[in-house]
């Protein structure tokens, strides 16, 4: 009785270090987005119970709606924009917002630039273009995007996250 008791102490010892080395392993940190609280497993009706029922719809590019609620951000008036698949499943948030002070606009992007690479580390992408520029991170739990666009009638920026389902991975270059 004694042999069978050690027996089954060890073989427990066993199993629980074998499940915690595999089975337990450290999960990587969720992505999660400064400008909202709402996270991949949040439907249409969370999204709307969050921001309100001040929104306008369009089509997504990902075959479902994108629901767009004024946003302001960093001390920017902008907009949110909740992307959905076909399948009402959160595909991209993305805050926009546009200005016609390009100073307003490299400060920001060089505010929300350092925020994220403090967090992620180095970018995986550089545009390399002075008017349009922007930056890409490539992350196991979904990329995130920071890009700006300017021309002669417009000036913006808009910041990604991406679900992992529709983020690439990093190519090499």
């Amino acid at each position: 009785m004694k042999h069978l008791r050690t027996f089954f102490s060890v073989s427990l010892i066993i199993v629980l270090a074998i499940t915690a080395l595999t089975g337990c392993k450290k999960q990587p940190q969720a992505v999660k987005s400064p400008f909202t609280e709402m996270t991949w497993e949040n439907s249409v009706e969370d999204v709307i119970a969050e921001e309100g029922d001040d929104y306008t719809t369009y089509e997504s590019i990902y075959n479902g709606t994108t629901y767009e609620f004024a946003k302001n951000y960093l001390d920017q008036d902008g907009t949110v924009k909740y992307m959905f698949d076909d399948n009402d499943k959160l595909m991209c948030v993305a805050w926009a917002f546009g200005t016609d002070d390009e100073e307003t606009l490299k400060d920001t992007y060089n505010k929300i630039h350092q925020d994220v690479e403090d967090t992620y580390g180095e970018s995986g992408y550089d545009s390399e273009n002075p008017t349009n520029y922007g930056d890409v991170w490539y992350l196991e739990n979904g990329n995130i995007l920071l890009m700006v666009v300017t021309t002669d009638t417009q000036q913006a920026l808009q910041y990604s996250y991406l679900n992992p389902e529709v983020s690439t991975k990093e190519t090499e270059n």
